[in-house]
């Protein structure tokens, strides 16, 4: 195969080329970095971090063109087709996937993947060590290696990594353990100090039957360690080390002489003295404590695989010792035992179990010594009396043994702490609803519920054959009313197995009520309800309340703050980390700046809802309405802060109700919108489920003018639809109004016009019922942009006119300058331009008036519709340029997305060519990103004409095509059509001169609507 014309995995190389045709540093890293991101506009800022990093000189994006125009002419004189683009996105380089060796690598990595997976081991192991041999070294390491380079550098050597690992693998199973120890040797030169490596090259060169290179290179990394990091080795190389020096000997590690020889040996010391105790007759066996392995086990994989790792790692220094802790219901239990019965060959000194009934009476350490020593076959009179010296004796008998002990249920460390060995070739597995964190020199192994695969197989297992179908919709409701707990998913699958009479739909069908889903996940002994309260025992009075308060509050994902309004922070904050400890709530998420979500699994939430008697219930519904009403507060205080005023019914507009500690400012205000904004949807869901149907209407309102800014459609969606029915519930119908009129603004965002009539119409018909005169003008606003937008200027006219008389009478001057604002769009369409101006001045004005920045540079934007209707390029460039500033300090992308279409579109006019592309490139892929069709649509329309004027038909063919779908999409069939009679001028006559006259170009967009 030849060797691709490009190379950066290693020094930077041009194949098939006499000399070092490219010596100045600035092209190289030009070059490298384009080849970093092959086939794609890498952006000329990212190249100015490139070779200047933060530093650039103004002449940077001079700079980069001349360098550009150099590197094209070496490649050329070098023979290398290899054309850079230039786009207003930036410059690409055109590669192909044999042309360059980082593309070549990742082809034969993949090609290596879907053989392995396909069971071609052999192929997969030849494709991988094609893949290998294009490494020659790090990635561009005769470069500078700036920091824009580090994430594209850092994956290609994660892959690199991962390559070698799997090449590893396979030439071990195929019998090359010398070739997989010189993959690794080749690792350890570039990371000395990784001990895994050198735990797996010793592995592998005893593999090979090289003993004492295998002794060497672990004297090497024990050196290294040492005199680089000052450390020893851990345990798994410490383990390795000990194969080595035994030469994988069977016999190692030597358990001590055999059970049947110590007795021997005992009788042989001394005869027994006329006071001794009599001998004992009974042969002594190894112990065989295990419980009953679950015939129809499943799932736990790869736990499995870690804990038969850990336990029968043969440490020589550190016994191992293993704690599984979960949730209850999480099959702590059922794996502890399925391991033990998976490793008895390993431990021919016996398996011992001891339930330590943590959850209920927890067990006395002292007498699960005596327990333990019993089952050793050391007789009970030889058993010391202190615990601390029956401690020192067990481990003194687990030095010499190999035995394999299970703590089932452990309540804290110190219950069995006494009962760890200290040395030898014993482990320990211990399972806990606790994390036991403090259990020194323990791994910790957590289980979370399955996954959907795992969950699916265990019903079918349990349930019999045939019984249950994973692919049906009731098998998918049964396993989500489970949420995947496996002991829930158990009890459903044993029902369904007993009784026949009982068909998956019908247990179906039962689980959808959660008021009595715990009463159904029973069976026998066996309840989810019964675990729950194990743990739920186990908590201190602040604790269970909590607990209470979050099963009634958190309907999905919630932060710690949302919690502080029912106690001190603290207070609360010790109270979260302990149902953490007890696996009651698990961490969901934690964020860039280091904030974490937390979640209760839905079967524990229906438990806590449940627990408690009469008014510790009554308690956590007013604990709810505390933490509720906080939220709201804080909203309305952030909301304050904001400079952008809201075009829309606000659920309070007077003075706050409760005091405000801290005073947001509006980069805090946005920044707590932000981090908090997962929590608002369940907080809604919360208060609606509690019967707090006020608290679920006015936050789901209160957020608006967030929602609106940040475009955070499903959100959106959510919070309005619960605040809806909410609304309704508490028979508030000026809530019902505002819910409605929203919900008919975002359907117009959205291109959902069915939608976006029907609330529109219900607000405005609700609204005049309450005679809130402003609700009337929101909501006729609305209106009128339905209405335009479907073809009916004239009676949209007529509702922006009818908005214009409301917010005069109510003395609403923003309110007005929105309505005289998208009024200018009718006139305007109407080709009325000195109407359309007065409009938009009175509305400029009035922004000016309220010093709403906001505001102002939405009437730039419709000032310069009127100035390139008029023919007036410069002056609309002029205006956009504002508008879009404005809004992109504002945080506003919204907006922003239709300020760069219609600055592109000006731009254009003004033979601007590269910037008004990625004027609507950048505004296209905002639309596409933000849901909104219409600006995407809008820009795609005047890239097409762009493209058609600067010559580049097959993009303009492509980008006319994608208009009119978007358009159609839309909704919005006059300007798909307008797209596709364009399209077929162009298929008809390439040659044509494209019209762009006024009647083709869009004059409105959603925005209009609203601010």
């Amino acid at each position: 195969m030849d060797s691709p014309r490009y190379g950066i995995l290693g020094p930077l190389r041009l194949s098939h080329v006499q000399g070092q045709p490219l010596k100045a540093a600035k092209p190289r890293q030009l070059l490298a970095t384009l080849l970093l991101h092959p086939n794609r506009f890498v952006s000329t800022d990212l190249i100015a971090d490139a070779l200047w990093e933060s530093t650039p000189p103004r002449s940077a994006t001079a700079n980069i063109r001349t360098y550009v125009r150099a590197l094209r002419g070496v490649l050329q004189d070098a023979g290398l087709p290899a054309p850079i683009d230039t786009s207003a996105a930036g410059y690409s380089i055109e590669v192909g996937v044999d042309e360059l060796d980082a593309s070549l690598f990742e082809s034969l990595l993949a090609e290596g993947g879907h053989l392995r997976d396909a069971g071609d081991g052999r192929q997969a192991m030849q494709a991988l060590s094609r893949a290998y041999a294009l490494w020659r070294g790090r990635p561009l390491e005769d470069l500078i290696i700036p920091a824009a380079w580090e994430g594209s550098l850092n994956r290609l050597e994660a892959q690199h990594r991962g390559l070698v690992d799997s090449l590893l693998d396979l030439r071990l199973e195929y019998g090359d353990a010398g070739g997989a120890a010189v993959l690794i040797s080749a690792r350890l030169t570039e990371d000395p100090y990784d001990e895994q490596l050198w735990r797996r090259l010793v592995d592998a060169l005893l593999a090979a039957g090289r003993v004492g290179e295998a002794r060497a290179a672990y004297g090497k990394a024990v050196q290294t360690l040492a005199d680089e990091l000052d450390i020893k080795p851990g345990a798994e190389l410490e383990a390795a080390g000990a194969r080595a020096e035994n030469g994988r000997s069977a016999n190692w590690p030597n358990p001590g002489i055999p059970a049947a020889a110590r007795t021997a040996e005992r009788a042989a010391e001394a005869a027994p003295g006329p006071m001794a105790a009599p001998e004992l007759t009974d042969p002594l066996r190894t112990p065989s404590q295990l419980p009953l392995d679950l015939a129809d086990f499943s799932g736990r994989e790869e736990h499995l695989e870690q804990l038969r790792d850990l336990v029968c790692g043969r440490d020589p220094v550190r016994p191992p010792i293993a704690v599984v802790s979960g949730a209850p219901g999480t099959g702590k239990t059922s794996l502890a035992v399925r391991l033990g019965h998976m490793v008895r060959d390993s431990f021919p000194d016996g398996q011992i179990y001891l339930d330590m009934h943590g959850a209920t009476q927890p067990r006395d350490p002292a007498a699960a010594l005596t327990d333990v020593l019993l089952s050793l076959n050391l007789p009970d009179y030889a058993i010391p009396t202190d615990p601390e010296r029956r401690s020192a004796m067990l481990r003194s008998e687990l030095a010499s043994r190999r035995v394999l002990i299970i703590l089932d249920d452990v309540a804290t460390a110190g219950q069995v702490t006494p009962l760890m060995p200290g040395t030898g070739a014993s482990a320990v597995v211990v399972t806990s609803r606790n994390r036991l964190a403090d259990l020194a020199g323990a791994d910790s192994l957590a289980l979370d519920t399955f996954d959907d695969g795992e969950a699916a197989t265990l019903l079918e297992s349990v349930a019999g054959a045939g019984r249950v179908d994973r692919t049906t919709s009731a098998a998918e409701e049964i396993l989500a009313a489970c949420g995947n707990l496996p002991l829930a998913i158990r009890i459903v699958g044993s029902r369904l197995a007993q009784r026949p009479d009982l068909s998956p739909g019908e247990l179906a069908r039962r689980l959808r009520d959660e008021s009595s889903r715990l009463d159904e996940l029973s069976i026998g002994e066996l309840a989810v309800r019964t675990s729950a309260d194990l743990s739920y025992d186990s908590l201190n009075p602040e604790e269970a309340r909590l607990y209470r308060l979050i099963g009634h509050f958190a309907v999905g994902v919630f932060s710690a703050r949302a919690l502080e309004a029912i106690a001190s922070p603290s207070s609360v904050r010790r109270s979260l980390d302990r149902l953490i400890e007890v696996n009651l709530v698990r961490i969901s998420t934690v964020d860039h700046r280091g904030t974490a979500r937390y979640r209760m699994h839905d079967l524990l939430r229906l438990h806590a809802i449940g627990v408690g008697n009469e008014s510790q219930q009554a308690e956590a519904v007013k604990d709810v309405a505390t933490v509720v009403d906080a939220i709201l507060n804080k909203i309305r205080r952030a909301n304050k802060a904001l400079a952008v005023e809201y075009f829309g019914v606000l659920e309070h507009t007077g003075p706050l109700t409760s005091p405000d500690p801290a005073p947001f400012n509006e980069t805090d205000a946005i920044a707590w919108f932000d981090s908090e904004r997962s929590t608002f949807v369940p907080a809604i869901r919360a208060a609606a489920q509690n019967g707090l149907h006020e608290y679920a209407w006015r936050i789901a309102s209160a957020w608006g003018p967030y929602l609106d800014m940040r475009a955070g459609f499903d959100d959106w969606s959510e919070s309005h639809r619960q605040g809806l029915q909410s609304a309704i519930e508490s028979g508030d119908r000026w809530g019902e109004a505002i819910m409605h009129r929203n919900l008919g603004q975002l359907g117009i965002y959205q291109d959902d016009w069915d939608a976006a009539s029907h609330h529109l119409d219900q607000a405005a018909t609700i609204f005049a019922e309450v005679g809130d005169r402003f609700g009337d003008g929101i909501s006729a606003v609305g209106l009128g942009t339905w209405l335009r937008e479907r073809g009916r200027p004239d009676e949209g006219l007529a509702q922006y006119e009818k908005a214009i008389e409301a917010f005069v009478e109510v003395g609403n001057a923003n309110g007005e300058a929105v309505a005289r604002t998208a009024a200018s769009s009718i006139w305007l369409a109407r080709d009325d331009t000195v109407t359309a101006g007065r409009y938009l001045a009175e509305s400029f004005l009035l922004g000016v008036r309220l010093a709403d920045a906001h505001r102002v540079a939405k009437v730039r934007r419709r000032i310069a519709e009127l100035r390139i209707h008029q023919g007036r390029h410069f002056q609309a460039v002029r205006q956009l340029r504002h508008s879009l500033n404005t809004f992109t300090s504002l945080g506003d992308d919204h907006c922003a997305a239709y300020a760069r279409a219609d600055l592109g579109h000006a731009l254009m006019e003004c033979g601007e060519v590269a910037a008004a592309r990625k004027m609507l490139l950048d505004s296209m892929e905002i639309g596409r990103r933000l849901g909104d069709r219409s600006v995407e649509g809008q820009a795609a329309q005047h890239l097409g004409r762009l493209y058609v004027r600067t010559g580049n038909l097959e993009w303009a063919r492509r980008t006319f095509d994608r208009a009119a779908r978007v358009w159609q999409q839309a909704g919005n069939e006059v300007r798909a059509t307008a797209c596709r009679s364009e399209l077929a001028a162009f298929e008809n006559d390439a040659d044509a001169t494209w019209p762009h006259s006024k009647a083709t170009l869009p004059r409105a967009d959603r925005r209009t609507a609203v601010q």
